[in-house]
């Protein structure tokens, strides 16, 4: 059987992104290993005291609580799809080494679309975005939860004009209406989406915006939100875990903050962790002036949810290239 030199380059740049994606991923996560120099500041044998190392375990168990909760949303929503769990696992967890260099890890919906068969691929985009959609949204919600708690508990923890607070609010209470909107009734979605050339080819595709049901996208909610309580306790327990005690409402709120302006702040995974780290030192400070706990919190979270997923996959994409690799040599000797 005779393969066409331009499909045959195509598959060996496909072969040179994805080997390149993983070693700069390694790379990158040395690298943040390496330099960040407050770990000189650290004494691990009063952080990593026995008696504190539940926590570390139980952020880390979340962290497969986590991803988990994210391949059954993905799943839901890819229903047209059959795809096993354990398939759906690993495509969600090889997306993040694919989308971990793209704004706002954008990056992972192509990715978990290029990990489908040929066909499918533009279920899997409609899928990861409504699932990020619902994501997205519940961080807005808890921003704007978090944003009225700190007006409303501690207005004196910020020089900021009332009138600027209250504008602030509004502004992103009306956002959150507008994306919960735009959420569940995505079927709208479908003329707009039609006028660019590479979704009038997939017209069949695009009725998966019609198809999917409110009701599976309220459980797509609730497991979004689900994600976000993770989110929050795995960042409570680290800040606990490097002796930052702080009642829950404090910690709730400067959380919210620093997960609604990460959130909103267009930036990279090469940017994301100094980014969160100035929310974190900017909005936790406001509670506590332990900084360099705030720092090394953020750190192990972003090693914890992000570094180590990424490497895991890495390897079921390499092995995913290699698979096709070996089908591609075996179709076309």
């Amino acid at each position: 059987m005779l393969t066409s030199p331009q499909n045959m380059n195509n598959k060996s740049v496909k072969i040179i992104v994805s080997a390149i994606l993983i070693i700069v991923s390694y790379g990158f996560i040395i690298h943040r290993l390496i330099k960040f120099d407050e770990l000189k500041e650290v004494n691990t044998v009063i952080i990593f005291h026995p008696e504190k190392l539940p926590l570390l375990l139980t952020t880390i168990l979340l962290m497969f609580l986590n991803w988990s909760i994210e391949t059954l949303k993905w799943k839901m929503l890819v229903w047209k799809v059959p795809v096993s769990f354990s398939t759906a696992l690993k495509t969600v967890i090889s997306s993040i080494t694919v989308g971990i260099f793209t704004p706002n890890r954008i990056g992972e919906i192509g990715g978990r679309a290029m990990l489908l068969g040929k066909g499918n691929r533009t279920y899997g985009i409609l899928a990861t975005s409504l699932g990020s959609f619902a994501q997205f949204s519940t961080t807005i919600f808890n921003g704007l939860a978090g944003l009225a708690l700190f007006l409303l508990f501690f207005p004196n923890r910020a020089n900021i004009n009332p009138i600027f607070n209250k504008i602030s609010v509004l502004l992103v209470f009306f956002i959150f209406l507008l994306l919960l909107f735009i959420y569940f009734n995505s079927k709208q979605l479908k003329p707009v989406l039609l006028r660019f050339s590479f979704f009038r080819t997939r017209i069949a595709q695009l009725g998966h915006f019609s198809d999917t049901g409110c009701r599976l996208l309220f459980q797509v909610l609730m497991l979004s939100i689900f994600r976000y309580a993770i989110f929050i306790t795995q960042f409570y327990l680290l800040l606990r875990f490097f002796d930052i005690h702080l009642p829950i409402l404090h910690a709730y709120v400067a959380i919210s903050l620093i997960y609604l302006f990460a959130t909103l702040i267009p930036t990279t995974t090469l940017l994301e962790f100094g980014i969160r780290g100035s929310l974190a030192i900017f909005f936790l400070g406001l509670f506590s002036e332990n900084n360099l706990g705030i720092v090394l919190a953020t750190m192990f979270l972003w090693i914890i949810n992000l570094g180590i997923p990424s490497v895991i996959g890495s390897v079921f994409l390499i092995r995913k290239i290699v698979e096709k690799r070996i089908k591609y040599v075996h179709l076309h000797k």
